[in-house]
């Protein structure tokens, strides 16, 4: 049984762990054939939490919540806490596809515009020899149409399930449909589609590492990035600020341990 530390931050638990066990525990679980949720978070998600409190017991009903940007770093900073890794979607794809190339663990993609999905998986399929992406559905879908992608999700055995839905769509179609999908391992990703199917491209990767990629994405796409970044950052941190000096906020809740 492997111990892994939790922090909390604005009432949302995540596991404080490093991108080589995040990959482990998918591998692990794949193994023992243990059905898992995977969701990140990043500021904005801790953002919507606020105003959407069933999104906010979806993540903490979650298996594993990763933290994911640089600005759940400072919040935990700000609480006196330190994340040891920047475990975020977009980065720990290549590595999972390495993972289930060295496993034979196969992929289903699900989600973002129709077109993108199928792109994405030419794109893996060049890159990663030998990869087994066994099917591919984009988002744009109506309800009645959800037995059906479900049935051919669980026919193809997928091991791992990406859904590209977006916060927190993804997480609640995930935490709706859990039960009759198959998959051992189904991750929320948010715009990751776009990033690999080369629809948008990624930041410069120095500003990456100096957890600057945000003013990458504000630059491509300022309209809808500006509510998110040059007002939610402010408000998420004054936010962090006022959950820290609360009276519900107690230093032995936000942090402790978790067994695998």
């Amino acid at each position: 049984m492997q111990s892994f530390n939790h922090l909390t931050l604005l009432d949302v638990k995540f596991l404080n762990i490093k991108m080589q066990q995040a990959l482990k525990l998918i591998a692990d679980n794949i193994k023992t054939g243990t059905q898992k949720s995977i969701y990140f978070v990043n500021a904005d998600c801790l953002n919507k939490t606020i105003k959407d409190q069933e999104y906010l017991q979806i993540l903490n009903q979650g298996d594993y919540v990763f933290a994911d940007g640089s600005g759940i770093k400072i919040g935990c900073k700000i609480i006196n806490e330190e994340v040891v890794d920047n475990v975020n979607g977009t980065d720990l794809l290549p590595l999972l596809c390495e993972q289930a190339v060295k496993y034979n663990h196969s992929i289903y993609l699900l989600g973002a515009k129709p077109g993108v999905a199928a792109k994405m998986v030419k794109n893996l399929e060049a890159k990663y020899q030998g990869i087994k992406i066994v099917g591919e559905q984009d988002g744009y879908f109506d309800k009645y149409d959800e037995k059906t992608i479900i049935k051919n999700i669980n026919d193809s055995r997928a091991d791992i399930l990406l859904i590209a839905f977006g916060a927190p769509f993804q997480e609640q179609w995930l935490h709706s449909y859990r039960k009759e999908l198959s998959t051992k391992i189904m991750i929320g990703v948010g715009g990751l589609f776009d990033f690999y199917s080369g629809n948008t491209p990624r930041a410069p990767l120095w500003l990456r590492k100096s957890g600057l990629e945000w003013t990458f994405r504000l630059y491509q796409e300022p309209k809808r990035m500006f509510k998110r970044y040059i007002l939610g950052n402010p408000l998420f941190i004054y936010r962090v600020y006022k959950w820290k000096f609360s009276s519900c906020f107690h230093p032995m809740n936000r942090k402790g341990i978790i067994n695998e």
